[in-house]
């Protein structure tokens, strides 16, 4: 039996679950940057977006019903629902499946995973707050890192391919992070659980229009491939990690759960060589291990500082990360 921890509460520090649930929610958001390019070959980019919507938002629903916990959003929450409707989840996975037709998978993964480095940028332009000396550090770092995964070789030879893919996961990372700057000034009403299903239904709106508009006459090529990816995605990369990201965060110190994430474009350069063959070349792991630890110098908490346990989830808890 786990140990009370402050408050009755058992301690995370005593009992595997939160460490566990780390590990397979890095596994998966990590393992379906390959499984999305598997999807992205037999289905259209925004139509693949909306089936995994739909899909994650049925379980979500069926989920709260089933526990009591369906209610409308207040009137104080709806700005959050829609900035992380809009604004995270469309973005991103738009970002995402647009990106990924032209870039690889792990380094896509990467590329979309440097949101940590605009937050600083953004902080800086848009409320005044300079950079401390360990942030400006990060940010040389992970731009450098971002400069060697942007494939200039590639680039030089005019492939705009590789320019337009690279741009679109930039533009989601910058995106991403202007949600998660408007998160962390909110005060939540609703729990963040019982917020995801709405905002899922926000995010449905802009990616079903465009599949309307620019997908007409393509339905996907329903297979098992199909199937699969459409089920992972929303199943497992959405509704599952969706909240086993807030689980882990309220119940590990902040800065367990940032180096967890971390592992999240690693496991994805990974997936995309072993499921996909995609080559892994020296200038790849470089660029990645820069860019890595930018973001590392920019997420983790200095040394010495200490942060206090989080009875309710927090903008940090609610800001999901997309995979």
């Amino acid at each position: 039996m786990a140990t009370p921890g402050p408050g009755g509460e058992p301690s995370a520090r005593r009992q595997p679950g939160p460490w566990l649930l780390q590990a397979t929610l890095a596994l998966v958001w990590g393992g379906h940057w390959a499984v999305a390019k598997i999807g992205l070959e037999v289905m259209p980019p925004f139509t693949y977006g909306v089936l995994r919507l739909v899909v994650a938002a049925v379980a979500l629903a069926l989920l709260l019903v089933a526990t009591g916990r369906l209610r409308l959003p207040s009137r104080h929450d709806l700005p959050i629902v829609l900035s992380v409707g809009l604004g995270q989840m469309a973005a991103q996975i738009a970002a995402m499946n647009l990106g990924l037709q032209y870039v690889a998978a792990g380094r896509s993964a990467v590329l979309l995973y440097t949101m940590p480095l605009w937050v600083a940028v953004l902080q800086a332009a848009l409320l005044r707050r300079a950079p401390s000396a360990r942030e400006l550090v990060g940010l040389v770092l992970g731009l450098a890192g971002i400069v060697v995964l942007l494939d200039l070789p590639a680039v030089a030879a005019g492939s705009r391919d590789v320019v337009t893919g690279s741009a679109v996961l930039l533009a989601g990372a910058i995106v991403w992070g202007a949600t998660i700057i408007h998160l962390r000034q909110h005060r939540w009403e609703g729990s963040t659980l019982e917020l995801t299903l709405w905002e899922l239904l926000v995010a449905l709106v802009p990616l079903a229009a465009l599949a309307a508009l620019l997908e007409p006459g393509r339905p996907p090529a329903w297979g098992a491939q199909a199937a699969f990816a459409v089920l992972f995605s929303g199943l497992l990369a959405s509704a599952f990690a969706f909240w086993a990201s807030q689980a882990v965060q309220r119940a590990l110190e902040p800065m367990v759960t940032a180096i967890g994430f971390l592992a999240v474009p690693v496991v994805g350069l990974i997936a995309g060589a072993v499921a996909l063959g995609e080559q892994v070349s020296a200038a790849d792991v470089a660029g990645v291990v820069v860019t890595l630890a930018g973001i590392a110098a920019i997420s983790l908490p200095a040394p010495g500082h200490r942060t206090e346990a989080r009875a309710q989830p927090t903008a940090e808890a609610a800001a999901d990360t997309p995979g």
